[in-house]
């Protein structure tokens, strides 16, 4: 009878253990499968978010001055995958190479495949022929370039230009497909969009020139506003309330030029330091990045922080002055 008792006893201590460890496993597992359900969700956002980071690369930030260390104008926005040129001054495709090495595989060559165009003048311009060919000879298949009018028949005369290398690669031993360059002239508004971003364009007053372009990119991360080369512009700030980053050109008050009548010049075509100031006050991006800096006084090159100096005067927010290569 005794050990009767004793298994009476036992046998509800042991189903209640036996509950209790069923209780654990069960819940461990919901717990393993509920972490698993959130490391995955973890992973998808992450990989979202990766598709659609946004940064800015400078390729060039130069003038029409053959710095060696400053290529000529051209700005990469890069969105997740994909790769958005703007202006391809002398050395672009070398430059976009080297930010590729650089750890922004997008740039690569063969995926410069579309492209904008602020103005017609050289400086902005000398890499066309770079940009339609080197990456063509690379294994591109199409690049369109969105621009001012004037841009097609640029387009139309490079093409010309180089016709018989054309033909020589297309029809001879290199047997590479047909080269693809679709140039569009446009008018300000929205001239391009995709799934990544949109991009409006707008007039900007540079000197002589009948058509100038600034253009605003608008991404799932980033407002990002490109003055383009141009004189004190209320589009400027019209485009820029609220933008993440500016990217404009400057002068310094102090640069000098060879020609007559440089300082007309410069009001006409170009944006000082202290304008430059008011316009970033009364827009407040979230960084403004200097280019195109025309820096050159009568005993040389104006150093990157006198002209700091010159817009910190009146302007106390974020403010870089930008180099090649240098990402934001």
């Amino acid at each position: 009878m005794q050990k009767e008792r004793c298994w009476g006893i036992a046998w509800p201590a042991i189903a209640a253990l036996m509950l209790f460890g069923w209780a654990v496993m069960l819940g461990s597992v919901a717990a393993g499968r509920s972490e698993s359900s959130a490391q995955s969700q973890s992973k998808s956002q992450n990989s979202s978010v990766e598709k659609t980071q946004t940064k800015v690369v400078l390729l060039g930030t130069g003038t029409p001055r053959p710095y060696p260390d400053k290529s000529g104008p051209a700005t990469a926005i890069v969105v997740g995958e994909r790769g958005y040129l703007v202006d391809f001054g002398p050395g672009v495709v070398r430059r976009a190479t080297a930010a590729a090495e650089k750890g922004t595989p997008q740039l690569e060559s063969t995926n410069l495949k579309i492209a904008f165009l602020t103005h017609l003048h050289s400086d902005h311009t000398a890499g066309y022929p770079d940009l339609i060919l080197t990456p063509w000879v690379m294994g591109r298949s199409e690049l369109d370039v969105y621009g001012p009018e004037g841009l097609e028949e640029m387009t139309k005369h490079v093409l010309e230009a180089w016709r018989r290398d054309i033909e020589i690669r297309t029809t001879g031993l290199e047997q590479r497909h047909a080269l693809v360059v679709r140039a569009h002239d446009v008018k300000p508004g929205v001239v391009y969009q995709d799934e990544r971003v949109k991009v409006t364009a707008f007039r900007v007053p540079h000197g002589q020139w009948p058509e100038a372009f600034g253009y605003r990119f608008d991404t799932p991360g980033k407002s990002i506003v490109i003055s383009g080369d141009t004189s004190p512009s209320e589009e400027i700030v019209a485009h820029c309330q609220p933008c993440d980053v500016l990217i404009h050109e400057v002068y310094s008050p102090e640069s000098v030029l060879s020609m007559p009548n440089y300082k007309t010049y410069r009001a006409k075509y170009h944006t000082s330091t202290s304008e430059l100031a008011e316009i970033a006050n009364r827009t407040k991006p979230g960084i403004l990045v200097i280019y195109h800096t025309a820096g050159r006084g009568p005993h040389g090159p104006i150093p990157d922080d006198q002209l700091l100096r010159e817009i910190e005067k009146t302007y106390h927010g974020k403010v870089v002055i930008g180099h090649d290569l240098e990402v934001y």
